[in-house]
């Protein structure tokens, strides 16, 4: 997450146009996604080695 941030942040101090902070954007919220799917996994499976 702070990476995120801190790309987001750098971004415009080097003269990034709007597809550049897409991108980071973009990437920021693939690597989101990619960490709540494997979370959720996670607790799936604690769950059934439980029952």
């Amino acid at each position: 997450m702070f990476l995120a941030l801190w790309l987001f942040q750098e971004a415009p101090q080097a003269g990034a146009d709007n597809t550049a902070t897409i991108r980071i954007i973009a990437g920021a919220l693939a690597l989101l996604i990619v960490v709540i799917i494997l979370l959720r996994r996670k607790r799936k499976a604690s769950k059934e080695d439980w029952t």
